[in-house]
């Protein structure tokens, strides 16, 4: 079993995709899974994921486009590791994301999520820092996890 599954839904994102999927798979942290899961892509995302020859990657085709959740959700339900990483198909980890954060979680078995802060580019550039106070994570947590069930 894998010390991490990663779970990357993935919309028609090919203009992204590769600078995402070679993220994860460099990262200096090996012991994972890349669950990526298709949401009915109607441009070449599909044949962008197929072209990977990476044991660690499994690759769910639907054919249909469902809500964002669902996916996600979907996901967990595939998801082997001890831990669960979210991706999105339109980011980029830094190289040395899941030695930190699993090395952080293994010290702190008191501790169920982690996050980080992140940096947007491309037409407006900011970085955006996160709390380090559960209840003020859960709050952030959950307002986009809301605005997300409607995708």
């Amino acid at each position: 079993m894998p010390k991490i599954s990663v779970i990357m839904p993935v919309y028609n994102a090919e203009k992204y995709l590769n600078e995402a999927i070679d993220s994860i798979l460099n990262q200096t942290f090996g012991d994972f899974e890349l669950i990526i899961i298709n949401d009915g892509s109607t441009d070449s995302s599909v044949e962008i994921i197929k072209n990977y020859n990476d044991s660690r990657i499994r690759f769910i085709d639907n054919k249909t486009n469902e809500i964002y959740m669902k996916r996600l959700n979907e996901g967990i339900e595939l998801a082997h590791g001890e831990y669960i990483a979210r991706m999105d198909a339109d980011d980029i980890s830094l190289p040395q994301r899941f030695e930190k954060q699993v090395e952080f979680l293994d010290k702190n078995p008191d501790i169920g999520i982690v996050g980080t802060f992140w940096k947007s580019f491309g037409a407006e550039e900011c970085v955006v820092e996160l709390s380090q106070f559960p209840k003020s994570i859960f709050n952030f947590s959950f307002t986009i996890w809301s605005s997300l069930s409607n995708v």
